[in-house]
């Protein structure tokens, strides 16, 4: 898939995970403000309200839990899923179930020469530790802008963080490759820290997903 202005993206869908609700309030309440039974019903209508079946998504994670698969088989779109730390192990093969498109490693869509410059010393650096299915990320340059979108938010972490070794690795690359703006799901409700940071979690875009060129747009007035 190739990154436009006009991809949509979003973060941390969490489809049919019982947990999210009750861990992110603002999801029962803007459940309860609607006519839906389910947080999932509500979640779809709002993903295919403004995604078409030829319009190209880009998640950057924690797609779905349990019984949630059966709910992405309901979304629009032509989608793309960078791997998030929820979804190791279960999301792997959804390009053969759902045609999604899966992205499970540090990639670089860039031209030719600077991919292997950037690929040789990656793995100068880090060697086997690549193979860390928890570091996952995409470079691209969209309008003369080099993004980086991750799961994971850049340079912001907790203390003794489980996947700080992922992370370091995905830090690592956003700085070589000399990112502008790193855009991420994971902390869901909270803003990102960092100025270069922007959070597309879902409960932050309304439970929709959203088109790049908005999303860089309030970015950069913001």
């Amino acid at each position: 898939m190739k990154i436009t202005p006009e991809t949509f993206v979003i973060s941390d869908t969490h489809f049919g995970d019982k947990m999210a609700i009750k861990k992110y309030p603002i999801r029962a309440v803007t459940l309860n403000a609607t006519h839906f039974k389910s947080f999932d019903e509500l979640a779809i209508s709002r993903w295919n309200e403004v995604v078409g079946e030829q319009d190209c998504v880009l998640h950057l994670g924690d797609v779905f839990a349990g019984s949630g698969v059966e709910s992405i088989a309901k979304l629009n779109g032509k989608k793309t899923l960078i791997l998030g730390n929820n979804d190791i192990g279960k999301c792997e093969n959804l390009n053969k179930d759902f045609g999604w498109k899966v992205i499970s490693k540090i990639k670089f869509k860039l031209d030719s020469n600077e991919k292997s410059e950037l690929k040789k010393a990656m793995k100068k650096k880090w060697g086997e530790e690549l193979k860390n299915p928890y570091a996952c990320a995409l470079v691209v340059v969209v309008n003369n802008l080099k993004i980086m979108f991750s799961h994971f938010p850049v340079g912001e972490r907790k203390k003794n963080d489980r996947y700080c070794k992922a992370r370091d690795i995905i830090d690592y690359a956003y700085a070589l490759a000399g990112c502008e703006i790193n855009i991420h799901g994971h902390i869901h409700v909270r803003s990102s820290v960092q100025e270069y940071c922007c959070n597309v979690s879902t409960e932050k875009l309304d439970f929709k997903p959203r088109r790049l060129r908005e999303i860089l747009s309030d970015w950069a007035n913001g």
